[in-house]
Protein backbone atom coordinates (compact mmCIF):
# COMPACT_ATOMS: atom_id res chain seq x y z
CA UNK A 1 0.00 0.00 0.00
CA UNK A 2 1.14 3.56 -0.93
CA UNK A 3 0.78 5.97 2.02
CA UNK A 4 2.41 9.05 0.74
CA UNK A 5 4.21 10.43 -2.49
CA UNK A 6 6.11 13.32 -3.33
CA UNK A 7 4.27 15.88 -4.46
CA UNK A 8 6.60 15.60 -7.45
CA UNK A 9 5.57 12.08 -8.44
CA UNK A 10 7.43 8.80 -6.97
CA UNK A 11 10.23 8.79 -9.50
CA UNK A 12 11.71 12.24 -8.60
CA UNK A 13 11.53 12.11 -4.85
CA UNK A 14 10.17 8.95 -3.63
CA UNK A 15 7.21 7.31 -2.25
CA UNK A 16 6.58 5.34 1.35
CA UNK A 17 4.94 1.74 1.06
CA UNK A 18 4.00 -0.72 3.67
CA UNK A 19 2.41 -4.34 3.35
CA UNK A 20 -0.53 -4.67 5.24
CA UNK A 21 -1.69 -8.66 6.09
CA UNK A 22 -4.17 -10.34 8.20
CA UNK A 23 -2.22 -12.91 10.77
CA UNK A 24 -4.63 -14.84 12.59
CA UNK A 25 -6.76 -12.12 14.42
CA UNK A 26 -4.76 -9.49 13.73
CA UNK A 27 -3.96 -6.94 10.94
CA UNK A 28 -0.14 -6.43 10.38
CA UNK A 29 1.86 -3.39 8.70
CA UNK A 30 5.18 -3.88 8.05
CA UNK A 31 8.27 -4.77 4.95
CA UNK A 32 7.84 -0.71 4.70
CA UNK A 33 9.42 0.43 1.87
CA UNK A 34 10.85 4.21 0.58
CA UNK A 35 12.09 5.51 3.94
CA UNK A 36 14.28 8.02 4.79
CA UNK A 37 16.24 7.35 8.27
CA UNK A 38 15.08 4.54 10.47
CA UNK A 39 12.88 1.63 9.54
CA UNK A 40 9.29 2.02 11.45
CA UNK A 41 8.83 -1.51 13.72
CA UNK A 42 5.80 -3.87 12.73
CA UNK A 43 2.27 -2.53 13.73
CA UNK A 44 -0.49 -5.20 14.87
CA UNK A 45 -3.87 -4.24 15.13
CA UNK A 46 -7.04 -5.75 16.72
CA UNK A 47 -8.36 -7.32 12.90
CA UNK A 48 -12.15 -6.52 14.26
CA UNK A 49 -11.47 -3.37 15.73
CA UNK A 50 -9.57 -2.52 12.48
CA UNK A 51 -12.03 -3.41 10.00
CA UNK A 52 -14.41 -1.54 12.09
CA UNK A 53 -12.47 1.79 11.70
CA UNK A 54 -12.47 1.50 8.16
CA UNK A 55 -15.70 0.71 7.75
CA UNK A 56 -16.51 3.96 9.71
CA UNK A 57 -13.97 6.07 7.57
CA UNK A 58 -15.47 5.09 4.37
CA UNK A 59 -18.82 6.33 5.66
CA UNK A 60 -16.83 9.75 7.07
CA UNK A 61 -16.90 12.63 4.92
CA UNK A 62 -17.21 15.45 7.27
CA UNK A 63 -13.09 16.47 6.85
CA UNK A 64 -14.11 16.54 3.49
CA UNK A 65 -13.42 20.23 1.32
CA UNK A 66 -16.19 20.90 -1.35
CA UNK A 67 -13.58 20.41 -4.30
CA UNK A 68 -12.45 17.20 -2.71
CA UNK A 69 -15.98 16.12 -2.08
CA UNK A 70 -16.44 17.34 -6.22
CA UNK A 71 -13.58 15.00 -6.96
CA UNK A 72 -15.10 11.86 -4.77
CA UNK A 73 -18.92 11.79 -6.34
CA UNK A 74 -17.69 12.14 -9.90
CA UNK A 75 -15.02 8.89 -9.16
CA UNK A 76 -18.56 7.40 -7.43
CA UNK A 77 -20.33 8.63 -10.65
CA UNK A 78 -18.24 6.86 -12.81
CA UNK A 79 -17.61 3.84 -11.09
CA UNK A 80 -21.53 3.36 -11.46
CA UNK A 81 -21.90 4.35 -15.13
CA UNK A 82 -18.66 3.12 -16.53
CA UNK A 83 -20.29 3.55 -20.03
CA UNK A 84 -19.85 7.70 -20.03
CA UNK A 85 -16.05 7.20 -19.96
CA UNK A 86 -16.33 3.98 -22.46
CA UNK A 87 -17.87 5.36 -25.02
CA UNK A 88 -15.13 7.76 -25.39
CA UNK A 89 -12.13 4.85 -25.25
CA UNK A 90 -11.39 6.54 -21.76
CA UNK A 91 -10.79 5.36 -18.28
CA UNK A 92 -10.10 6.90 -14.88
CA UNK A 93 -6.59 7.58 -14.48
CA UNK A 94 -7.52 9.59 -11.37
CA UNK A 95 -9.66 12.21 -9.73
CA UNK A 96 -8.47 14.51 -6.97
CA UNK A 97 -7.86 18.53 -5.56
CA UNK A 98 -5.22 19.91 -7.43
CA UNK A 99 -2.16 20.19 -5.00
CA UNK A 100 -1.43 23.78 -5.97
CA UNK A 101 -4.96 24.67 -5.62
CA UNK A 102 -7.15 22.77 -3.46
CA UNK A 103 -10.06 24.12 -4.23
CA UNK A 104 -9.98 22.93 -8.05
CA UNK A 105 -11.56 19.63 -8.56
CA UNK A 106 -8.87 17.64 -11.64
CA UNK A 107 -9.39 14.93 -13.25
CA UNK A 108 -7.09 12.59 -15.42
CA UNK A 109 -8.54 10.55 -18.00
CA UNK A 110 -6.38 7.95 -20.11
CA UNK A 111 -6.94 7.43 -23.55
CA UNK A 112 -5.47 4.13 -24.97
CA UNK A 113 -6.64 4.25 -28.27
CA UNK A 114 -7.59 0.69 -30.46
CA UNK A 115 -4.52 -1.31 -32.06
CA UNK A 116 -1.74 0.19 -29.29
CA UNK A 117 -0.98 -0.23 -26.01
CA UNK A 118 0.57 3.71 -25.27
CA UNK A 119 -1.91 6.16 -23.53
CA UNK A 120 -2.61 9.85 -23.66
CA UNK A 121 -3.54 11.67 -21.03
CA UNK A 122 -6.07 14.65 -20.57
CA UNK A 123 -6.69 16.43 -17.49
CA UNK A 124 -9.81 18.92 -16.69
CA UNK A 125 -9.87 21.10 -14.23
CA UNK A 126 -13.01 22.32 -12.23
CA UNK A 127 -12.78 25.32 -9.96
CA UNK A 128 -14.91 24.95 -7.30
CA UNK A 129 -17.97 27.48 -8.50
CA UNK A 130 -19.74 27.88 -5.24
CA UNK A 131 -22.64 25.37 -5.47
CA UNK A 132 -22.72 22.03 -3.60
CA UNK A 133 -20.41 19.41 -4.82
CA UNK A 134 -23.41 17.21 -5.62
CA UNK A 135 -24.56 19.99 -8.34
CA UNK A 136 -21.00 20.12 -9.49
CA UNK A 137 -20.36 16.67 -9.44
CA UNK A 138 -24.17 16.21 -11.56
CA UNK A 139 -22.82 18.85 -14.07
CA UNK A 140 -19.49 17.18 -14.74
CA UNK A 141 -21.08 13.98 -15.49
CA UNK A 142 -23.78 15.13 -17.71
CA UNK A 143 -20.69 17.20 -20.00
CA UNK A 144 -19.11 13.67 -20.11
CA UNK A 145 -22.12 12.23 -21.06
CA UNK A 146 -22.58 14.75 -23.82
CA UNK A 147 -19.93 15.25 -25.43
CA UNK A 148 -15.80 13.54 -26.06
CA UNK A 149 -13.99 14.71 -23.17
CA UNK A 150 -10.66 14.74 -24.88
CA UNK A 151 -11.66 17.59 -26.88
CA UNK A 152 -12.66 19.77 -23.76
CA UNK A 153 -9.99 19.13 -21.22
CA UNK A 154 -6.28 19.31 -22.15
CA UNK A 155 -3.58 17.33 -23.11
CA UNK A 156 -1.56 16.55 -20.23
CA UNK A 157 0.84 13.32 -20.90
CA UNK A 158 1.65 9.93 -22.64
CA UNK A 159 3.19 9.30 -25.91
CA UNK A 160 4.29 12.45 -28.23
CA UNK A 161 4.23 10.78 -31.08
CA UNK A 162 1.17 9.04 -30.66
CA UNK A 163 -0.39 12.53 -29.55
CA UNK A 164 0.83 13.75 -32.81
CA UNK A 165 -0.40 10.85 -34.81
CA UNK A 166 -4.03 11.56 -34.10
CA UNK A 167 -3.63 14.64 -34.44
CA UNK A 168 -3.46 16.18 -30.77
CA UNK A 169 -0.81 18.82 -30.05
CA UNK A 170 1.91 18.60 -27.64
CA UNK A 171 1.58 20.70 -24.55
CA UNK A 172 4.03 23.02 -23.93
Amino acid sequence: MRLAEAGCTEGCCGALYVTIRRDGTEVVWGDWRGVTGATPPEYRFDAAAYDAELERAERDHSWSWPARTTARLISAGLRERPELLGRWDLRESWISTDWRNPDTTVLQLAFTPPCTTESLYFEWHLPDDGRPAAEQAAAALARIEAGDPKEFTRLSGGSRELAESLGYGWPP
